[in-house]
């Protein structure tokens, strides 16, 4: 494994201004060589399958997709073949529905449990398999990822009120409304699709994307925002936004990705809209920090009201893509937090269980060490 390529990528770093002390770089990214091997050692088995312990070992798709992800940007080829088979292998839809993309849940003694796909999965597993192509040259990669691509937009995407919307998965339509989860969205990703595949319906999602963050993190179900984005949404035939039934509408687990997935369209493609929408996440952190004596938390109401305090190294993780678009001072305090809830028994942050808190905390340290538009390949094909 090519894990000490990692080194190079830390010195990317230096040239993002504000993101570390000019001529240094913070500690938590000094991690990342350890961290994604006790990643690997925790997560990953032996045959490629990314597992969560604390979910009686079980594996969901969008496991598989950050295992791919990072291990194509710390160039780890033998890991990310390894992922890639067992994915294809056991979570391919094709045989059973003729598509190509993934089953979200899989299970120790049973196999899939559930068919239906999850569209953040399908759209990371595409991403991941494009920039392999890119950075290794196997063609087999980019045949994979133009049958997602072209599924993804058949059967995870829907049209309402002239707006093209990122549906959750081959699912999404429930009492007359279509849901959304707004932390699926992934402006960055669907450049790089329209850019390989020349279907203007990616723009489109772009376009759907935006609107979505820009109405709600002002108004949402009458109420007024301070920059959040809930969970999940429901958007009706007219096109207007409401909050759903059944479904959390607080800013929490799903929605710490928000940033995270926008800000990679700063970082990549410079987009203005999206380093607006950092602004005002960072004006939310940073009032937080103070009022709560230098710490935020995973979970608040969509007024900005927190649900439980707690704190946790994925939702510092996932807001460095916000702090560092708008070089931010609170940037090294944050990092500073990630770097104290490592465990260097295990390699792993905060409970060397938890899959879900170390994969976002490790992806919002792999996401720093390539935040510049030269950090990827960004070419058509």
């Amino acid at each position: 494994m090519a894990l000490f390529v990692v080194v190079d990528l830390l010195f990317l770093l230096v040239a993002v201004s504000g993101c570390v002390v000019k001529d240094e770089v913070h500690p938590a990214i000094r991690l990342l060589p350890k961290a994604w091997q006790g990643y690997i050692r925790a997560f990953i088995q032996p045959d490629g399958r990314v597992h969560r312990p604390s979910h009686d070992g079980d594996t969901v798709s969008e496991g598989q997709a950050y295992a791919l992800l990072m291990a194509c940007l710390l160039e780890d080829r033998k890991t990310f073949d390894t992922v890639m088979d067992w994915t294809e292998k056991h979570l391919s839809r094709k045989d059973r529905f003729g598509d190509h993309l993934l089953a979200w849940h899989w299970e120790n003694g049973q196999g899939v449990t559930d068919w239906n796909s999850a569209s953040d999965a399908d759209v990371d597993y595409a991403l991941a398999l494009i920039l392999a192509h890119r950075k290794w040259g196997d063609g087999t990669y980019l045949e994979k990822a133009q049958f997602i691509l072209a599924d993804i937009l058949r059967l995870e995407t829907i049209v309402v009120d002239g707006k093209r919307y990122l549906l959750p998965g081959t699912w999404g339509y429930d009492n007359g409304s279509y849901v959304i989860n707004p932390s699926y969205l992934s402006p960055a990703h669907f450049r790089i699709f329209a850019g390989l595949t020349g279907d203007a319906r990616w723009l489109d999602l772009i376009e759907g994307s935006y609107h979505i963050i820009q109405t709600v993190s002002k108004r949402f179900a009458g109420k007024t925002g301070v920059g959040l984005v809930p969970d999940w949404i429901a958007i009706g035939p007219d096109g207007k936004i409401t909050s759903p039934k059944g479904f959390s509408d607080r800013f929490g687990w799903d929605a710490i990705r928000i940033p995270w997935r926008f800000g990679l369209d700063h970082f990549w493609f410079e987009e203005d809209a999206a380093k607006q929408y950092m602004h005002t996440l960072v004006h939310f952190y940073a009032g937080e920090w103070i009022k709560e004596n230098g710490k935020f938390y995973v979970e608040y109401s969509y007024e900005g009201d927190p649900i439980q305090r707690y704190e946790s190294p994925a939702a510092y993780a996932m807001s460095v893509a916000a702090l560092a678009a708008v070089e931010s001072p609170l940037l090294d305090d944050v990092l500073t937090k990630i770097h104290k809830s490592y465990n260097a028994e295990s390699n792993t942050f905060h409970a060397k269980d938890n899959y879900y808190e170390n994969s976002l905390t490790l992806l919002g340290l792999v996401f720093l060490t390539n935040a510049t538009p030269k950090a990827i390949d960004r070419r058509p094909s």
